[in-house]
């Protein structure tokens, strides 16, 4: 398009709009701006657009931010001492668990001189507790993995918080009651706890891999 013709029909139409008249017809817009009919014609249709586009913002104008910025978010750093009491009072309560149901110091070097001593009871926060974030882990932060694995984790998950949970009532009734030896139902879950934990691990950690495996193939 003609940009001198385009020129020439905006300054007429301004003049008319700021002088009180109407806006110029394309007759006298040929007239006043030395067009043809087809260049006018044209420049009124690119005003007419121009006018239905709104205008985009420049460079250096500042946009206004649509969402404001949310207030600063309260810190995790409390977090970091409810875990510790937490942790301390999950792993008393295994450990005097372990001790009342068999579970003790034992040599593991017999027959080395004094061998190295390590008190069994410690497995049992260690393994069921552990497992417990890792499902939990699993379940909320890896997004690339299966619904079958997913479930896994997160029966899983409910299971171990369902042995640790029974595991701290079975703990303190027996402490307060001054019970020196667990009942034999007692010790036989408790002995069976490493195992089904080495277990779940295994298979939870083997879908993990398999997914992974499947997604990076993709």
């Amino acid at each position: 398009m003609n940009t001198e013709v385009l020129d020439k029909v905006r300054q007429s139409v301004t003049d008319a709009q700021l002088a009180g008249r109407p806006a110029p017809g394309r007759p006298t817009l040929v007239k006043l701006t030395g067009a043809t009919d087809y260049q006018v014609r044209k420049a009124l249709a690119a005003l007419a657009q121009a006018e239905s586009t709104p205008d985009e913002p420049s460079e250096n104008a500042e946009v206004p931010d649509a969402s404001p910025e949310p207030g600063r978010l309260p810190r995790p750093w409390p977090l970091a001492f409810i875990g510790l009491a937490a942790a301390v009072a999950i792993w008393g309560g295994w450990v005097r668990l372990g001790e009342l149901t068999g579970f003790g110091p034992i040599n593991l070097l017999p027959g080395l001189g004094s061998g190295f001593t390590f008190n069994t009871a410690l497995v049992l926060p260690l393994s069921v507790e552990f497992y417990s974030a890792y499902a939990l882990r699993v379940l909320l932060a890896s997004d690339r993995l299966t619904e079958h694995t997913r479930h896994f984790a997160r029966r899983s998950f409910i299971a171990s918080l369902a042995v640790g949970g029974g595991a701290q009532i079975a703990s303190h009734i027996m402490v307060a009651a001054k019970v020196v030896s667990a009942p034999w139902p007692v010790t036989t879950i408790v002995a069976c706890v490493p195992l089904l934990v080495i277990g779940l691990a295994t298979g939870l950690a083997t879908l993990v891999k398999r997914d992974a495996s499947a997604g990076d193939r993709r």
